[in-house]
């Protein structure tokens, strides 16, 4: 028997306190208003355990009710943030488009002043080596684009298209070495030539050394190549020196089109040229086999006639 007692006394000593908590609150329930000694003893013994054991739950609540309100909180971030990458995407790409839209509103502005037709491109590529300097286009032979054909931006000249395909065109930059364009200063009406330098800049040719070019002087077409129509804008007067020998003097000239920024540019056909595509280029239902003779394709030459060429 003791040694049952002993093996159980804490299971016995639980059930015993949890009889007398049952009886005194049975006396109580009984008697609300009146409390035995016994029951104030019991309330003093079990109070600190009481107190624990709130003080246990509470604690346990409260983390709880963080540890749901955090991940709420996690999951409205997330939302928001993705929500804000969203807005941040949209707003990066309606800027964009109201930048595009200003752009074409005044190459449509260009296209308009221009005496010739036009037709507009957008720069797939740039090529801005030390020796050569070119803009490649998405347009070429079948949108009428050719070998020649001058090249602007509403800022002013860009170049010459230089070499074509089916679908696309080069542009030779007027920064190019290679370029010449015939040009004015516009407030003493001096003529010149302007080339590119190395230096990816201007310079203006073959003016005397008498002449009248100052430094923010601006620089117009003259229209006496035959390639741009008279009075576009071409750049300013950067740099004049004359040396003291020497017939002409040296003066360079900074762009005002910037091709290094070009999105889009205007291509000039010539004047009374319509926009066409060659019939070599068009699909067979719409002008049907080609004509060896417009491709440049004439074949084996035909056999002489019986007795041609011999000699009498």
């Amino acid at each position: 028997m003791l040694e049952f007692v002993r093996r159980n006394r804490v299971l016995l000593s639980s059930g015993f306190f949890l009889l007398c908590s049952l009886g005194l609150l049975s006396a109580n329930a009984r008697q609300p208003g009146r409390i035995d000694p016994l029951g104030r003893i019991f309330l003093e013994v079990m109070a600190p355990f009481q107190r624990l054991t709130a003080g246990v739950a509470g604690v346990t609540r409260g983390f709880w009710n963080r540890y749901v309100l955090l991940v709420g909180v996690q999951e409205e971030n997330d939302h928001l943030r993705t929500r804000l990458r969203e807005l941040e995407r949209r707003g990066t790409h309606q800027s964009e488009m109201e930048l595009m839209n200003r752009r074409l509103k005044r190459l449509l502005a260009l296209k308009r002043e221009l005496p010739t037709r036009a037709v507009s491109a957008s720069v797939m590529a740039r090529d801005a080596s030390v020796w050569f300097q070119s803009l490649t286009l998405n347009k070429g032979e079948v949108d009428g684009i050719q070998t020649g054909m001058p090249v602007m931006a509403p800022e002013g000249v860009v170049g010459l298209i230089s070499s074509t395909s089916l679908h696309a065109s080069r542009v030779l930059l007027l920064t190019d070495p290679n370029s010449g364009i015939d040009v004015l200063v516009q407030r003493t009406r001096v003529r010149g030539i302007l080339s590119g330098l190395l230096e990816q800049g201007t310079t203006l040719k073959y003016v005397k050394r008498s002449d009248d070019v100052r430094v923010g002087d601006r620089v117009i077409t003259s229209g006496l190549d035959g390639v741009f129509s008279k009075g576009l804008p071409v750049g300013r007067v950067t740099q004049v020196s004359r040396k003291d020998r020497g017939l002409f003097l040296y003066a360079e000239v900074t762009p005002d089109a910037d091709a290094s920024r070009l999105e889009e540019v205007l291509v000039a056909l010539p004047s009374g040229e319509e926009l066409r595509r060659p019939a070599a280029l068009a699909g067979a239902a719409e002008a049907g086999p080609p004509d060896p003779a417009a491709l440049g394709i004439y074949g084996p030459p035909a056999p002489a006639a019986r007795g041609e060429g011999r000699g009498r």
